[in-house]
């Protein structure tokens, strides 16, 4: 199995999340080869996919700021890009929000326009001020949603896994106000950092335990879906624990069928369905987590030519491996 390069763990990671919630959304699978009923229909963007690019586009501009000496602030960076993608999806942004300038990003094809689905947690990004540990929005939500787009705070290299836990946490604060959701999203970046760094998933998975086990505070759930043998909940409306459990129970299955001989596409292919049962969330935290851990070439080649945003991920990862050094 070869190693991928950091480069291709980075778009591998993007257009994971993208084609994985797109099938999932489509509702094909491998047992069709990857088709549709209508083969060409180019399938949207869901809010997963998007605001994983936007996330990482905000990373990538605190990342810029740093290599020209400038302090910036991570969290203010990714509210700043979820407010631009929040009034393309046409959200009413209070008058008190900050006006966020468009970036390289905001003019490729199939990034700004209304995403497949429109989620209920959209709305905590309406009121002008920024969910933060201190100050939650979204307590109601409980879901997968700040997970399902967690993945890119793990792609920043050169960081302790400490920072990325506080990073994924202050993302998921931005819409998410249970401790649930806030660390399913804290797992699913901690595991891509490990997998970014070259573990297998199940070392990935045991590490991004224990980042879960040492806050003041860990949810319950959220540590059991790390469990083995731990089961994926049925139907679309499962926490965020039951999507992270869902995901992660394929993406070890899928590492266990290429160590038999699958190709990485078809195990690709085949843990997005397996994944899909616990919700369209934990089908895109699957692909993001399989991206990471093959690179882009894993991704079934019909799902990428099919997937809207594809030249605009191709294009973010490219400066965001330029910008880091990898």
């Amino acid at each position: 199995m070869d190693v991928p390069s950091p480069a291709s763990r980075i778009l591998g990671c993007l257009a994971g999340t993208a084609t994985a919630e797109a099938a999932a959304l489509a509702g094909f699978g491998p047992e069709r080869g990857a088709a549709s009923p209508d083969r060409g229909t180019t399938l949207p963007l869901g809010p997963a996919g998007q605001l994983t690019l936007f996330t990482a586009d905000a990373l990538l501009e605190a990342i810029e700021w740093a290599n020209d000496g400038v302090a910036a602030d991570e969290a203010a960076c990714v509210w700043l890009a979820s407010l631009r993608w929040a009034a393309v999806q046409g959200v009413p942004l209070s008058p008190t929000a900050p006006l966020a300038q468009p970036r390289w990003l905001d003019g490729q094809d199939g990034v700004r326009v209304p995403a497949a689905v429109r989620p209920d947690w959209i709305g905590s990004l309406a009121d002008g001020q920024m969910g933060t540990s201190s100050r939650p929005v979204g307590p109601a939500f409980d879901d997968a949603g700040a997970a399902a787009h967690a993945a890119p705070f793990g792609l920043v290299p050169h960081i302790p896994a400490a920072a990325v836990v506080k990073m994924s946490a202050d993302g998921a604060f931005l819409t998410h106000g249970t401790p649930r959701a806030v660390q399913a999203a804290v797992a699913v970046a901690s595991m891509t950092h490990f997998l970014s760094l070259g573990a297998d998933a199940a070392t990935a998975a045991g590490s991004a335990r224990a980042q879960i086990a040492s806050l003041p505070t860990p949810d319950a759930g959220v540590l059991h879906a790390f469990d083995a043998g731990a089961p994926a909940a049925e139907g679309g409306g499962a926490d965020a624990a039951a999507a992270l459990r869902a995901a992660l129970s394929a993406v070890l299955a899928a590492e266990s069928a290429a160590e038999a001989g699958d190709s990485e596409q078809a195990a690709f292919a085949a843990a997005t369905e397996l994944a899909a049962v616990g919700g369209v969330d934990a089908a895109a935290i699957a692909g993001a987590l399989l991206g990471t851990r093959w690179g882009a070439d894993a991704i079934p080649a019909p799902w990428a030519e099919r997937t809207a945003g594809m030249g605009a991920a191709e294009g973010l990862a490219a400066r965001f491996a330029n910008a880091t050094g990898a």
